[in-house]
């Protein structure tokens, strides 16, 4: 039996070094549903370091695209103008997988005795990422899943 019940994958996020075009080879030649654009995001403080674990002067751009219920989040970041992505654009620190859990509380407290499990901060809207022993980054996120 799994350590945490009613997990649902919600979306998996792909760094993209331009993400209009990005989004435009999704949907033009792949038949995916441009859903919502996300940002820009950024903040006077330190907050993008504590939420997105990204230098405090960040800005994000993100698109959420759907085909057949499945989504994908395409996402760019960048800094004073230059792209953030230290490795290549599909590279393992570039993507996350995001699924959903009923409890974020509970889930975090049952990962949290994982040794090397790492988390930053939580977000307000009901979100935290962490990263796993293996280095593989999650978003665990907080909402209603389909049984």
């Amino acid at each position: 039996m799994a350590a945490i019940s009613y997990v649902q994958l919600n979306h998996v996020s792909i760094m993209v070094p331009d993400l209009d075009a990005a989004c435009a080879f999704f949907t033009d030649f792949l038949g995916f549903n441009h859903l919502q654009n996300i940002g820009p995001i950024s903040a006077s403080d330190d907050t993008i370091n504590r939420v997105y674990g990204l230098s405090e002067n960040a800005v994000g751009r993100m698109a959420i695209l759907e085909q057949n219920g499945q989504r994908i989040q395409l996402e760019t970041w960048e800094s004073w103008g230059q792209p953030l992505n230290p490795l290549r654009e599909s590279s393992v620190p570039g993507v996350h997988i995001s699924i959903r859990v009923a409890d974020l509380d509970a889930a975090i407290n049952t990962l949290s005795t994982i040794p090397r499990m790492r988390f930053l901060e939580r977000s307000p809207n009901g979100f935290v990422y962490c990263a796993t022993p293996y280095g593989f980054q999650l978003r665990l996120e907080s909402g209603n899943y389909n049984a």
